[in-house]
């Protein structure tokens, strides 16, 4: 059905054209997961992971949250589960990592938490993977990258394997990438009115 699709070129509210609030929540996700994913492969250091952890909070939490309330208004019930649920992850992820620091001294406790917790991710993120199928072919693109990303780094969590984890971050930085094509590419079409960046929409 039309209004499951993630991308509406003219969502309106109460009868007002309102602005698309997509490319807000796969911009918010993009630089989210590609900062985020850059300490997971290595290429920063631990050192400085605070900057991962306040992306989490302010804008993959904070924005990815209010795209998708406005993703509702908009009628759209893919991008505001999405949305909602990525922003929740951010959040609760975010401040899982704060926490387990706290508790330094029971690794085996929280390195397995960790890897249910993203279990669970892994299975909704393969739900919705198969459903963005009938979005447009970047997206369902972007979810297949999400989900090998969930799955190694909930591997690596729960095995608790460096390899598997780095393996899950370059994943995220694939998904990160895809996801601000994406973006780009919506806001792009808007302001130029006319398709530049292909995304392959789904046709019935």
């Amino acid at each position: 059905m039309k209004d499951e699709v993630l991308i509406e070129e003219k969502p309106t509210l109460a009868g007002i054209e309102v602005a698309n609030p997509n490319p807000l929540g796969l911009t918010a996700f993009a630089l989210t997961a590609f900062t985020m994913s850059m300490f997971s492969t290595g290429l920063l250091p631990e050192s400085v992971s605070n900057v991962g952890l306040a992306m989490g909070y302010f804008f993959g939490g904070a924005g990815m949250l209010l795209a998708g309330l406005w993703a509702f208004f908009t009628r759209s019930t893919f991008g505001a589960t999405a949305y909602c649920s990525y922003g929740f992850y951010f959040l609760a992820y975010t401040y899982y990592m704060v926490e387990m620091e706290k508790d330094a001294e029971n690794p085996d406790k929280t390195h397995v938490a960790l890897g249910v917790f993203l279990l669970g991710w892994t299975i909704f993120t393969i739900c919705m993977t198969i459903i963005s199928y009938r979005t447009f072919r970047a997206l369902f693109i972007m979810f297949v990258f999400l989900t090998f990303d969930y799955f190694f780094n909930m591997v690596g969590a729960w095995a608790d394997s460096k390899s598997a984890t780095k393996a899950g971050g370059w994943f995220g930085l694939m998904a990160a990438a895809t996801a601000l094509y994406c973006a780009m590419s919506i806001v792009v079409t808007d302001t130029w009115k006319e398709e530049v960046l292909p995304l392959g929409h789904y046709k019935a």
